[in-house]
């Protein structure tokens, strides 16, 4: 008898559980709170709330041609070296992709962080301690973020909170030359994502001058953090040595002996959690 009524009893709990998640989760715990911020479908902002009033910029990869903020590859390889996010408050942007599309992609992540700052001042965050994040073209348009005081924006989305600083996984920081590179060492023409990025009628060496980071760097730029591997097949190893000679004192480079683009041991992985919590810390508490 007792056994029967313990098993109705459970039978109760775990159907009001699927019948009414909301009452026992609160919903801004599971899904994130999406902001819009234009009138393109991939012109969406996720936010996931944390547990202190300090923001964290995610800005996923794919060349500027594929990827999604909600992917499962890039959420997985978000929280893979971002250990300690749960107590941050995160933003992860979208952008606009594609072939041929450039320079939409710089133009949206600018125009996503202005709408971050307004959002997080709504929610009395700490605007003044965000720090922006992005692997392989996310760590482009990370610093491209970081730099933009030099970017020519032409809407209406110019920044007047820069990030405090940037944290760059292994990002292009000077497009011709990245360009140069996959001519040089892919088989196919089609796996120079730069060049299937970039418009036809747009020269390679002009929006180089435009959308490489490292023309935009001033006195006045945030520090950042690179991790790099001295064997990417996609993004050299090179870029990371340009964008060391040119930040100088503000910039702190990790190399990864040996490592590939997402391509990483596990002790390489732990490596590189460590230098993110870090960095993350002083960043946040200086």
């Amino acid at each position: 008898m007792d056994k029967k009524i313990t098993f109705t009893w459970w039978f109760v709990i775990i159907l009001f559980l699927l019948l009414f998640p909301f009452i026992a989760f609160p919903e801004e715990s599971l899904y994130p709170y999406e902001i819009t911020y234009g009138s393109y479908e991939k012109q969406k902002i996720d936010f996931y709330k944390g547990s202190s009033d300090k923001v964290l910029v995610w800005i996923h990869g794919g060349g500027w041609l594929f990827g999604d903020k909600r992917s499962e590859r890039w959420i997985k390889r978000f929280h893979n070296h971002f250990t300690e996010h749960e107590n941050l408050n995160v933003y992860m942007m979208g952008y606009r992709i594609g072939e041929e599309t450039a320079p939409n992609a710089v133009d949206d992540v600018i125009c996503a962080y202005k709408k971050i700052i307004d959002d997080a001042t709504s929610r009395n965050l700490s605007v003044k301690d965000i720090v922006v994040a992005g692997a392989s073209a996310g760590g482009h348009l990370a610093l491209m973020v970081g730099f933009s005081d030099n970017y020519n924006l032409e809407n209406s989305c110019k920044i007047s909170t820069k990030p405090k600083a940037v944290i760059n996984l292994f990002g292009i920081t000077e497009i011709q030359e990245n360009s140069n590179f996959l001519d040089d060492t892919k088989f196919f023409s089609a796996s120079n994502y730069v060049k299937t990025w970039l418009p036809n009628d747009l020269d390679l060496e002009d929006a180089s001058k435009k959308l490489s980071p490292i023309y935009l760097i001033s006195s006045n730029s945030p520090k950042v953090l690179t991790i790099h591997g001295t064997k990417d097949s996609w993004v050299p190893y090179d870029q990371a040595i340009l964008l060391d000679k040119k930040l100088k004192d503000n910039h702190q480079l990790l190399t990864i002996e040996n490592g590939g683009h997402y391509s990483f041991s596990d002790d390489q992985d732990k490596v590189i959690r460590m230098e993110i919590s870090e960095f993350l810390r002083s960043t946040y508490n200086d």
